[in-house]
């Protein structure tokens, strides 16, 4: 467990102490009850439970684990502390009702910096100097070469037979791999309807769809629809089929109309936050539990290739043991147990040997380690790889002539990226003074776009998301103008309407709008009462009240 983890639990428990807060071992037993894996038939069982505990890599002790509950229930009564006098008042439900659904519009243009490349000029005296300046980005960085050999559970195959009472054992205790949910069989075919869309746009839009469905009901075939017709890219090249799937793995409105169709019906155009759907139900697949007798050949293979991990297991711990003592002896101890040893190419913090892509870890614990040492890891399937560093490649600085391009479009990127953001500026400040953003955007033949109306957590129309441009619209009146610079891009715009929140449907969303903006300001108390522990964490370390024992933080 790392350290902050450590202290921030044991500073719970003391806020914990002092409000006399506990867990009853009522609300412990009751809380694990509640845990799926923990039950049979949506009860809990005690034996399930156990074997479950048993089958963690490594087993966990129910105390443990028991434990570990209480302390996750008993932090949880102290956030429920912190968030127990927060309320919100009618008068916030009414300002975040009008603020949600206040709406906006500007004109605008948007000023990239790739459009002032060809405008800046570089100098062999202002490369070099950005070269000194910023010379830790021109770094060959630490490369490290590793050597490894690979150890799979198939080098130990397991010929013994697997007893019938381990085979029912392992059914009873993971029936859950077993059982299948009801599933369904279907095709789809997809009018994507864009956000914001005005409601006219989308009349036409379902109309289409209706159209489509008519073809449909007079004999068209949905495979060759979908194939011309259907917008989503997945599946438009596959006739529309979305394969077999359970409940819950579609979004609500689609989840709902597919599976309450009968088997070779078409619904009716399905509206979802993706657009209008037609669906056909090509099949239905009841759930259910397959037998012992189905899966006894399926849980033997797998009980077989536990032995053979645990095998694999073994032989890496006992070779452990020699390489310890002894790291020098890998290359004997490997030729010995007739292992190939692999020599990877050397590779920076940062990289990825594609050899080892199941074993991502391997390198960055290699940068852990000085040379010649050896560790191992292993991956989910039981393979084990031994690896030992083999050679390291101290960090160098590139010389200004090799790195002298990319000191180039370094210094280019970034100078384009101060004439945009000046331009944004020059541009809004002509603009309080009269000119019109047309007359600025045809000095650069450049168009100028509008947003129509918006609301402040809409995706910007023409524009797309983007908090800063959002933020600065609502703060103007129309007729005001200002420069908005959002990461890379830069923009100057002009708000032309502010239309007040339609306080119509208020009383239908009033219960809505306050919950949520309870959920903000309980989350908003949680994440300062949060900070608040890392604060004195901090000061604890700092005051020399916490002391760090390498050996047993990580």
């Amino acid at each position: 467990m790392a350290l902050e983890q450590i202290v921030r639990q044991t500073l719970l428990k003391r806020m914990a102490k002092q409000e006399r807060l506990e867990v009853t071992d009522v609300e412990l037993y009751e809380s694990i009850a509640t845990i799926p894996a923990f039950q049979e038939e949506g009860k809990f069982d005690p034996d399930r439970y156990l074997a479950v505990l048993r089958q963690q890599v490594p087993p966990i002790v129910p105390q443990v684990f028991e434990e570990q509950q209480r302390e996750a229930l008993l932090g949880q009564k102290v956030y429920n502390l912190v968030t127990a006098g927060i309320n919100v008042t009618d008068a916030e439900v009414v300002d975040a009702y009008q603020r949600e659904n206040e709406q906006v519009a500007a004109r605008y243009v948007t000023l990239i910096p790739s459009l002032f490349n060809d405008e800046v000029t570089l100098t062999d005296e202002e490369l070099q100097a950005h070269y000194e300046a910023e010379q830790d980005r021109y770094q060959n960085p630490e490369q490290r070469q590793i050597k490894y050999v690979t150890i799979a559970p198939s080098r130990f195959p397991y010929k013994g037979e697997i007893a019938p009472d381990l085979i029912e054992d392992y059914y009873a205790t993971n029936e859950d791999e077993f059982t299948q949910p009801e599933r369904v069989q279907a095709r789809h075919l997809l009018l994507k309807v864009p956000s914001n869309v005005s409601d006219e746009r989308e009349a036409e839009i379902r109309t289409q769809a209706e159209g489509l469905l008519q073809q449909l009901r007079d004999g068209a075939d949905f495979a060759e629809l979908a194939l011309e017709h259907s917008e989503d890219e997945a599946t438009a090249e596959k006739g529309g089929d979305l394969g077999t799937f359970p409940r819950g793995q579609m979004v609500a409105p689609f989840d709902e109309a597919v599976f309450a169709l009968e088997v070779g019906a078409i619904s009716e155009p399905v509206r979802t936050t993706f657009g209008f759907h037609i669906i056909r139900l090509d099949d239905k697949l009841e759930a259910g539990t397959k037998s012992l007798e189905e899966v006894k050949e399926e849980i033997e293979t797998t009980l077989q290739k536990e032995r053979e991990q645990e095998a694999a297991l073994a032989f890496v711990d006992d070779i452990m043991v020699f390489l310890e003592e002894d790291p020098q002896q890998f290359e004997a101890l490997a030729e010995q147990h007739d292992l190939d040893i692999t020599t990877a190419p050397f590779v920076p913090r940062t990289g990825r040997l594609p050899n080892l892509a199941q074993a991502p870890q391997i390198v960055p614990r290699a940068f852990d380690l000085n040379q010649g040492a050896i560790d191992t890891q292993s991956t989910s399937d039981g393979t084990h790889y031994i690896f030992r560093v083999a050679e390291i490649q101290e960090a160098s600085t590139i010389s200004f002539e090799e790195a002298k391009e990319r000191v180039t479009n370094d210094l280019k990127q970034q100078k384009s990226r101060d004439l945009a953001n000046q331009t944004a500026d020059d541009w809004a400040a002509k603009l309080q003074s009269g000119t019109s953003l047309d007359e600025l955007a045809k000095t650069r033949d450049m168009q100028v776009a509008e947003t129509g109306l918006f609301k402040r957590n809409d995706s910007i129309p023409q524009y797309g998301r983007s908090a800063a441009f959002s933020r600065m619209a609502f703060d103007l009146q129309p007729g005001e103008s200002a420069a908005v610079h959002d990461g890379s891009r830069h923009a100057v715009i002009q708000v032309t309407e502010r239309k007040p929140a339609d306080m119509a449907d208020f009383e239908t969303r009033k219960q809505a709008t306050r919950e949520q903006l309870l959920r903000q300001k309980q989350q908003q108390a949680r994440a300062a009462f949060d900070n608040a522990l890392r604060d004195e964490f901090q000061q604890l370390r700092e005051s020399g009240d916490i002391v760090v024992n390498p050996q047993y933080v990580f």
